[in-house]
């Protein structure tokens, strides 16, 4: 089976603003504020995770819409705090910063009850270690930050639902979530929904 190589980090296009509109990054670590919908997920063809120093094909995860502090998610010309999930790096779609919701991807098989999921010291997503992870926990759990309850996972738990490639996965279930969280970026879904070269319409 042919694997879909396609970088997330390109899915989420850069925003310049001007530096004096840009707010100063919060102290880390930080928890996010509500975990609000949570959607395991699979994909007939796997892609490669660039967002992982591993680039590991993923064929598989939890989509995530989780409530922040708009200030973490800010575009900068400059490093931003990392979002973990227990022991890997949440996958982000969108910036979130006007609307307060990021919509991600928790790559691979994971229970998110019981799990951890906050906001790390400034970086990139792919040169993070497995070193690094764990000395993000400790600092975590140290500033006694707490684990998502498996109250507030069943509440907001949905279907899992099946794509064949990563770019139907946005097209058809990841674009809803950013219509409905986050609006401001409809520009996203424009890109997501563009004709694909090859494909034939749909007929009506």
């Amino acid at each position: 089976m042919r694997t879909l190589y396609l970088s997330l980090a390109v899915l989420v296009p850069a925003v310049a603003a001007a530096q004096d509109e840009v707010p100063k990054i919060p102290r880390t670590p930080a928890a996010v504020t509500e975990v609000v919908h949570v959607q395991p997920f699979r994909l007939a063809q796997g892609y490669r995770n660039d967002w992982s120093q591993k680039k590991e094909v993923i064929s598989s995860g939890s989509l995530v819409v989780l409530k922040v502090d708009p200030a973490l998610v800010y575009p900068r010309n400059a490093a931003e705090p990392v979002l973990y999930a227990g022991d890997r790096t949440v996958q982000r779609l969108n910036h979130g910063h006007q609307s307060g919701h990021v919509i991600g991807i928790v790559p691979g098989e994971m229970d998110l009850a019981g799990t951890l999921i906050w906001f790390g010291q400034p970086g990139l997503p792919e040169r993070v270690t497995e070193r690094t992870i764990r000395a993000e926990r400790a600092m975590a759990e140290e500033a006694k930050l707490q684990p998502v309850s498996a109250e507030a996972v069943k509440r907001v738990q949905q279907e899992p639902v099946e794509a064949a490639h990563l770019s139907d996965l946005l097209r058809d279930h990841v674009a809803e979530l950013v219509l409905k969280y986050s609006p401001e970026e409809k520009s996203l879904v424009e890109t997501w929904r563009l004709p694909v070269a090859g494909r034939q319409p749909k007929q009506r």
